[in-house]
């Protein structure tokens, strides 16, 4: 049996032991997991408590039980000792319950798919010893040797022994990790492809040799702590004898990602279940709480306060009546109440508490949690979200709910926050752009050339008029151009040689014959003259290899060790001797590679922020250098995406120096040596440059993200985009998208004076300060007296900073001062921005304004902090794959329907569920006050009027439909007028639905009307006649003339709040009140219920009670109609007036434009 033990023995290994797995050790270390995967959170046993625990964390199920203890109590209960509050308390609990169960249902069947999945692994022992046997995944142990064939995924982590391949090479597909569908080469350890180790293997790779034994058997690896870095492997690889050799990650098959294209490989396992990079980064995505849930939690906590206070004042009126002379003479009046105790005051405290039970709405969240549910289902299903199938083959998918076509919700506790949304943060590439990055033109040697793709050839543009740029959307300039080819050049060490031969070596593409090696990635390109695919992570790297080999420079093999380039129809190897990849940190990737001729040459390529600060100073003519920022400047000004090409040869002396040290350090770095230290010598190589050209590449915008941005800003919400790009290509990016307008007035914090950011924090502080001031002055630049001139003094503003402005004030600490200068502007640009910083950014404005709620939305990998950070994360499933899009809130096929999901869904969502909390609150003050009113007349004893049933009843069935329907369905104003006028969408941010005001208000209402509800009843109906029984008004007539004004009170005033669903809540009002009916004749009708009550539905046939009923009714709903009517005829709101529009364009007989009728200026209306 193979093996594993630590480093560092003991029961638990330190954070950073390195382990030791040993190929071919007999004994078996129990230090490390076992390699099933548990995500599931209960057991058949333990789901009764646990749930149940997790269930009674909540106050509120805390507060009924409690409730429904009480309700047993003889001295206090008011429904004859029958706990009938443990139905509705049982409902919400099982209905939460069976939520539960569906969601682990899916975990535990998720569990046991990836648990019981076959394996292939060694065999040492019994009758097939030496060969690979079936068994499952859970039960791999480090150590053990797997095999694992095409399109199987990863059982565990694995580091790669042998291939079928005989170069040692595989293809995985990581989009299980990072999202992302390309294929990514993974290779043998040289060492391993030697005769020695490859021939332990059978051919066909199903068995070991006689040579496994002595060599393989003997190999050990030196693995890193498990962590959670998906993309890096610190490791070594001891051989068998005993020469050390380090390992990184290309050696390594991870947990989770496919085997493409390859027959099989072998590999040895290093990690197990939790210890795998998968696991390690299953992290769950950050709890996020929407504002109405503190909202909600700040007014149930006043609630409770006023019940308190209002059971207070009952119990010492009481106590103050009954100690009253009148009282005490009344013979009618028991002595146990006119000797009242401490001990009977604490029992009528909690007698009322039963009475007051439902101030404190227990269907609240339960609504709420229907309601969400529904209204994702209805964003789901919108039609006007779904992207339409490009091929026949998607017409099925386009019909499902898929990242790909359709909206996807994944967190509906944050519907109603998407109504609030006041900042946007947005990536660049992928999100406004398409991500399908085309070569547009290049700069190489003082020449300017544009690349023509019918053709491939690159024309020559004259410099006279390629200076005279006219802001082509390509970046095409117009003018006489020349045709050349690479056979136009003279020598082969041209330049422009030189600088498609960079494009063609310096990146990680990874080419193969279309017929051999179809590449799963659909973002994949295939040049036509070349029959070739080239499959890579990067977009912008197969632009750029793409239009080498349409102009001349083909790649046309590659492995780790050598890359094969075909100029001219020529064939030409180069020798990889190290390869540094593109890191957002670095902004760079570089290639040390031999040439056919011997010379060792670094070819480099990068942000102009980087490659230029690493150029020799010597070997670069300052006007060459000159000349290319020039040129970089006017293809930022066309939107194009720059990069910077270098090269430099490197003699062999100074080869043999570095790599030593390189080798070193890299073997200590595999060890936990810096990686700080191992990025310093990387620099130190790749210095001291020559500047070969610049390369330009076209990404285009997204269909409908200007539109979607510009109704953004008319809607107050303020706009950041993020991105990598210089700040020139950011600006113009913005001009294309209408983040910025001729109109506006730009602040380039950037551009400044540095001075501010090398001084003191006070300078700082006093720098920006003195800019917010300019701002709010109007300072005088050319837009400013535009603006003027057009009768608007204050030009609205933009922001302009980059990476290192954001340094600067984070190290200085006065991210305060910073805000305040962005509020003042309409859209913030962020340019030459790391992911790390994107997320410090959004994390930044969320803490300095907790009162804002921030929505980042992004495409790629990158972009999951920054999605993560803010209060509501929208991803887009694109072309950088669905990680992204799996760790965001909402998920989206285009960034243009993030105006449809904000502006429409959220400002409706946002306002019904505003009505919603504010409804439920009230129609439980309405049912409970009554009881305290009614206290008048007996001394506020604790008697109730309700019979206990109907009381129950009434949130559950009598008030339950109308409610969950409004929240759904109605809408106050159409998506067509709240698109055309987008103002309307403050009323979320303002808080117009719900706030603090408007919900004393609703609680005024109630209070009037409960008020009215008990007084008119007791007042005039014991003036009535009796019934044709003979039975008199009695309390429980009383209390049943109560019951009915509440039901009817409660539900007509949620019809004045409809508008578009105010016919189904008719019906279902009426429908309701018919239920209350129902209701009563069962419970009057069987003297099971009750004796006092039985026979009593008399009252609701009686002329008088119906007519006080109506009274009430009236009177009740006059606190809410007669605003609303006057705010209509008088005090018109710009919501009033477009609601009445809708409804005038419904009913108009000829269509007409929205604006043809009423031509209303935006800004003047809202």
């Amino acid at each position: 049996m193979l093996a594993a033990k630590r480093t560092k023995q003991g029961n638990a290994a330190a954070p950073s032991a390195f382990r030791s797995v040993l190929i071919g050790a007999k004994e078996q270390s129990e230090d490390f997991p076992s390699n099933a995967v548990k995500t599931a959170i209960y057991t058949p046993y333990n789901f009764l408590a646990k749930n149940l625990f997790k269930q009674f964390t909540r106050f509120s199920n805390i507060y009924f039980l409690l409730i429904t203890v009480l309700q047993l109590l003889p001295d206090v209960t008011s429904s004859n000792g029958v706990p009938t509050m443990i139905v509705p308390l049982c409902f919400i609990i099982v209905v939460s319950g069976v939520r539960d169960i569906m969601e682990d249902t899916q975990r535990h069947q998720a569990d046991a798919e990836q648990n019981r999945a076959l394996v292939r692994k060694l065999n040492f022992s019994g009758e097939q010893m030496g060969a690979f046997r079936p068994g499952m995944c859970e039960e791999l142990k480090v150590g053990e040797l797997v095999r694992v064939e095409e399109n199987d995924e990863l059982p565990a982590d694995l580091a790669l022994v042998a291939s079928s391949s005989a170069n040692g090479q595989c293809y995985v597909m990581t989009a299980n990790l990072d999202g992302e569908s390309s294929l990514k080469p993974r290779f043998v350890h040289p060492e391993l492809c030697q005769p020695t180790y490859r021939g332990c293997f059978s051919s066909d790779g199903q068995q070991l040799t006689a040579l496994a034994p002595t060599q393989l058997l003997g190999v050990r690896l030196e693995c890193e702590p498990p962590n959670r870095c998906i993309d890096k492997f610190k490791g070594s690889l001891v051989l068998s004898d005993e020469r050390m050799t380090s390992l990184d990650i290309s050696h390594i098959l991870l947990r989770g990602t496919h085997l493409k294209d390859t027959a099989w490989v072998i590999g040895v396992v290093i990690y197990t279940g939790d210890d795998t990079r998968v696991r390690q980064n299953a992290s769950e995505t950050p709890i996020k709480s929407s504002w109405l849930n503190h909202f909600i939690n700040q007014i149930t906590v006043w609630i409770v306060i006023v019940q308190i206070v209002i059971l207070i004042i009952a119990v010492i009126v009481e106590k103050q009546l009954v100690s009253s002379s009148s009282v005490q003479r009344n013979p009618y009046i028991p002595d146990d109440i006119k000797n009242a105790t401490f001990v009977d005051y604490v029992w009528l405290f909690l007698a009322y508490m039963l009475l007051f039970s439902n101030f404190v709405p227990i269907s609240l969240q339960v609504t709420i949690d229907f309601t969400r549910y529904f209204q994702s289902r209805v964003i789901e299903r919108d039609p006007e979200m779904r992207l339409p199938p490009t091929r026949p083959s998607e017409m099925g998918a386009a019909l499902k709910i898929d990242k790909k076509h359709a909206v996807l919700v994944q967190s509906s506790e944050l519907n109603e926050e998407l109504g609030l949304v006041e900042h946007v943060f947005t990536d660049k590439t992928g999100t406004l752009t398409c991500n399908r990055m085309t070569f547009r033109s290049c700069h190489v040697d003082g020449d300017t050339f544009d690349f023509d793709e019918q053709n491939g050839s690159l024309l020559v543009v004259e410099q006279a008029l390629h200076a005279s740029i006219l802001g082509t959307a390509v970046g095409v300039t117009p003018g006489r151009k020349n045709s050349i080819g690479l056979s136009s050049f003279p020598v082969k060490s041209t330049p422009m040689l030189r600088f498609l031969m960079n494009l063609a070596v310096n990146n990680s593409i990874w080419p193969s014959a279309a017929s051999t090696l179809p590449s799963t990635d659909k973002s994949s390109t295939s040049s036509k003259a070349t029959a070739m695919t080239y499959a890579g992570p990067s977009p912008d790297e197969r632009a750029l290899v793409i239009a080498a080999a349409q102009a001349g420079v083909e790649l046309r093999e590659r492995d780790n060790t050598r890359i094969v380039v075909r100029v001219n129809g020529q064939d030409s190897e180069l020798e990889i001797l190290h390869a540094f990849e593109f890191t957002s940190d670095r902004k760079k990737s570089s290639i040390l590679c031999r040439e056919p001729s011997g010379r060792i040459m670094l070819m480099s390529k990068g942000a102009d922020s980087v490659i230029l600060q690493s150029l020799s100073e010597s070997t670069n003519k300052p006007s060459a250098v000159l000349q290319a920022k020039e040129q970089m400047k006017a293809y930022s000004v066309n939107g194009l995406r720059v990069l910077c090409v270098a090269e430099r040869e490197v003699s062999a002396d100074e080869y043999r120096t570095w790599t030593s040290r390189y080798s070193t350090l890299k073997h200590n770095s595999s060890r936990g040596a810096s990686e700080e230290e191992l990025e310093q010598v990387i620099g130190e190589l790749e210095r001291r440059l020559v500047l070969v050209g610049v390369s330009a590449i076209e990404d285009k915008i997204q269909p409908g993200a200007p539109e979607t941005l510009e109704t953004f800003r008319a809607a107050g919400i303020k706009v950041w985009m993020l991105t990598g790009d210089r700040a020139d290509t950011a600006t113009n990016v913005a001009f294309a998208v209408r983040l910025l307008s001729n109109e506006m007035r730009l602040l380039r914090l950037c551009e400044h004076d540095s001075r501010w950011m090398e001084g003191s924090k006070q300078e700082a502080i006093d720098f920006l300060q003195g800019e917010l001031r300019n701002t709010r002055g109007g300072a005088g630049d050319e837009s400013a007296v535009t603006m003027a001139s057009s009768g608007r003094s204050d030009p609205a503003l933009a922001l302009l900073i980059d990476d290192v402005v954001v340094e600067a004030i984070t190290g200085f600490g006065i991210e305060q001062d910073f805000l305040a200068l962005c509020m003042q502007c309409e859209s913030v640009l962020c340019a030459r921005i790391s992911p790390k910083q994107k997320e410090l950014i959004v994390t930044m404005v969320r803490n300095f304004q907790p009162d804002k709620v921030t929505l980042a939305i992004g495409d790629g990998a990158n972009d999951v902090p920054m999605i993560q950070g803010a209060h509501i994360g929208v991803g887009i499933a694109g072309e950088e794959g669905h990680q992204a899009s799996d760790a965001s809130d909402y998920s989206l096929p285009a960034f243009r329907y993030l105006q449809r999901l904000v502006l429409v869904h959220g400002r409706a969502m946002n306002r019904r569920i505003a009505v919603l909390t504010l409804y439920v609150f009230y129609k439980n003050v309405l049912l409970v006050l009554p009881q305290f009113f009614y206290g008048a007349y007996c001394l506020y004893s604790g008697q109730s009027t309700y019979f206990d049933t109907l009381l129950q009843l009434f949130n559950v069935g009598f008030t339950a439909l109308p409610i969950l329907v409004f929240s759904v369905e109605d809408s106050d104003i159409s998506p067509r007028t709240v698109v055309s006028y987008p103002k309307l969408y403050q009323d979320g941010f303002c808080h117009v639905f719900l706030n603090r005001k408007r919900f004393a208000y609703w609680m005024l209402e109630a209070t009037i009307a409960s008020a009215l509800i008990t007084l008119v009843p007791a007042l005039l109906l014991p003036l009535a006649p009796w019934s044709r029984t003979g039975r008199d008004n009695d309390l429980w007539a009383l209390g049943m003339a109560q019951n009915l004004a509440v039901v009817v009170l409660a539900n007509v005033r949620l019809l004045i709040e409809a508008t578009s669903s105010f016919r189904p809540l008719l019906v279902l009002t009426t429908a309701s009140v018919l239920l209350w009916w129902v209701a009563t004749f069962a419970v009057s009708s069987l003297i099971a219920f009750g004796r006092e009550f039985y026979g009593i539905l008399y009252v609701g046939a009686i002329t008088h009670a119906l007519l006080l009923t109506l009274f009430c009714c009236i009177t009740g709903l006059a606190a809410a109609f007669v605003p609303k009517v006057w705010l209509v005829f008088f005090a018109p709101q710009p919501r009033t007036i477009c609601r009445e529009r809708d409804h005038m364009l419904i009913d108009m007989p000829h269509k007409r434009s929205f604006e043809t009728i009423f031509p209303v200026d935006h800004e003047e209306e809202t």
